[in-house]
């Protein structure tokens, strides 16, 4: 039973590494331009492509598949989300808008409080 478990961790690692390394050569190619692209088109559709490899072999792992069942559970999650209103979004920044003005001059009331005693104190 180990030993089953040990290949697929072992299945699952060399995916992962050969993705890593996909992604490294794509990079390699696109910045040192081993192959002596003409144009920079060239190079980032190889990029591209190769970032595109990388991604496939990517969620055949293990980890890319737990990784496309969150992105899915996700957005079912989002869908149960009540968003509000915009008659409600605008009361609410509203209020914010109202509180930050309070607090801001409760601060510099504050503030011109404490240099009126720290210019008491020094003269």
């Amino acid at each position: 039973m180990s030993k089953a478990i040990e290949s697929q961790a072992k299945d699952s690692s060399l995916g992962m590494y050969l993705s890593i390394l996909v992604v490294i050569g794509s990079l390699v190619v696109f910045y040192l331009d081993p192959l002596a692209l003409a144009t920079t088109l060239y190079k980032v559709l190889v990029l591209l492509v190769g970032l595109v490899i990388a991604g496939l072999i990517f969620f055949k792992t293990p980890q890319g598949k737990r990784l496309a069942a969150f992105t899915k559970e996700t957005k079912i999650e989002l869908r149960k989300v009540v968003w509000p209103t915009r008659d409600e979004t605008v009361k609410t920044t509203g209020m914010i808008m109202v509180a930050v003005v309070i607090v801001a001059i409760f601060l510099w009331i504050v503030d011109a409080f404490f240099s009126w005693m720290v210019q008491l104190l020094t003269n």
